[in-house]
């Protein structure tokens, strides 16, 4: 009866006790028409005895699961549980048992088919315990053992007959419960094989999802920097210049170039050139307002930053945060950079109900950069209007 796996131990004592309710019921009922069809003056104290014999380990068992509903929120499946309802069984049995043996003797003719229909329905309905089938023998093999001895002792002739059958019905009951209790406790076990596979196979379809979104991430950031690449930086400025086209509002955008990389790079070393990308980087990114501005690394040294829904004069602003962002972030100890770092920002802003389109933007951006390089680089310069820093 022991179980290595505690689920399906669970799921078999659960079964056990979901068949309490109805069993219980249909055997209160049948002893109480038992006792009503042998109650007499000269032995209602015997009947009543046992009613109260027969009635006890039943209610005892729908007692038994209230308390193992109780334990089982403390997932206490332990194999106590299948023992005392088999004890509670055997009593059940035993009583009903000795009790219809001595129906069977001392009954009248026309009482002895209710008493062996009785039984039968009895032995019967026990063939739900098929979780546990040695339950359904602890109760059967009393009775169909009861009632072979008493039709030997009450009724003459073909009683031989009656006794053997009840014999050869008990051991055919055990035989066939052994096998439904095997294919029960087998299909039991394939359907929690079942579940785990669909939750192993829903848990891998997660673990790949995820997989695919990370990648699908790396596959549209900069490994270097963390910003978002020349793909990604390429899509949302689609996706924004199309929402700014419906919502007829300005876009702007920076163009960031790191001032004399090569030299610094050259100068320093690559592993000093990566980490001052890197804290360009930075100050990109925290220069941005909110989710909606994008920092991007199209390439090499240079940067930009889309900045949805602002006009020209904020996106100054924001310029201004980066290029000061990159000065105080080339003297911050924690990025270990050899020398001082300054960026030039070319800025440009267009309405999308002025005409033009993304390239247009991306040029304008472009051309508002070569101007602050010319002018000296460490500067802002818009495509329209300069400001010097």
């Amino acid at each position: 009866m022991n179980d290595a796996d505690p689920i399906l131990r669970r799921r078999r004592v659960e079964a056990l006790y979901d068949t309490v309710p109805v069993s219980g019921f249909m055997g209160l009922a049948g002893a109480a028409m038992l006792a009503s069809v042998f109650w007499r003056p000269d032995r209602h104290a015997l009947v009543m005895g046992w009613l109260v014999a027969s009635c006890l380990p039943i209610f005892a068992r729908m007692g038994l699961r209230l308390a193992y509903r109780r334990s089982r929120q403390r997932d206490d499946v332990g194999l106590r549980w299948v023992w005392a309802s088999l004890v509670l069984m055997a009593l059940t049995g035993l009583a009903w048992g000795i009790g219809l043996g001595w129906m069977l003797v001392h009954g009248e003719a026309d009482e002895v088919p209710v008493v062996i229909g009785t039984a039968l329905g009895a032995v019967a309905m026990t063939m739900t315990n098929m979780a546990y089938w040695q339950t359904h023998a602890a109760f059967q093999v009393p009775i169909l053992g009861s009632l072979a001895v008493a039709v030997l002792i009450a009724r003459p002739g073909f009683a031989h007959v009656l006794s053997v059958a009840s014999v050869v019905l008990c051991l055919a009951q055990l035989a066939v419960a052994r096998r439904m209790g095997r294919i029960y406790v087998d299909a039991l076990r394939v359907s929690l094989d079942n579940e785990r596979l669909a939750q192993d196979l829903a848990t891998r379809s997660h673990a790949l999802e995820q997989a695919n979104f990370e990648l699908e991430l790396l596959s549209r950031a900069d490994p270097l920097t963390g910003l978002a690449n020349r793909r990604s930086y390429m899509e949302w400025l689609e996706t924004v210049w199309a929402r700014a086209l419906r919502e007829d509002t300005p876009l702007a955008l920076l163009s960031v170039d790191v001032d004399r990389f090569k030299l610094y790079n050259d100068a320093h070393g690559h592993g000093a050139g990566d980490r001052c990308l890197q804290a360009v980087a930075s100050a990109l990114a925290h220069a941005c307002r909110s989710e909606q501005d994008l920092a991007a690394r199209p390439g090499g040294e240079e940067f930009a930053i889309v900045l949805p829904a602002t006009p020209l004069r904020d996106a100054m602003q924001v310029a201004e945060r980066v290029r000061q962002g990159v000065i105080d972030a080339s003297r911050d100890a924690g990025w270990a950079l050899p020398a001082g770092v300054t960026v030039s920002v070319g800025v440009a802003c267009r309405h999308p109900r002025d005409g033009g389109g993304i390239e247009d933007l991306l040029r304008e951006a472009d051309q508002a950069l070569y101007q602050a390089k010319d002018r000296g680089r460490n500067r802002v310069e818009a495509a329209s209007v300069a400001v010097s820093v």
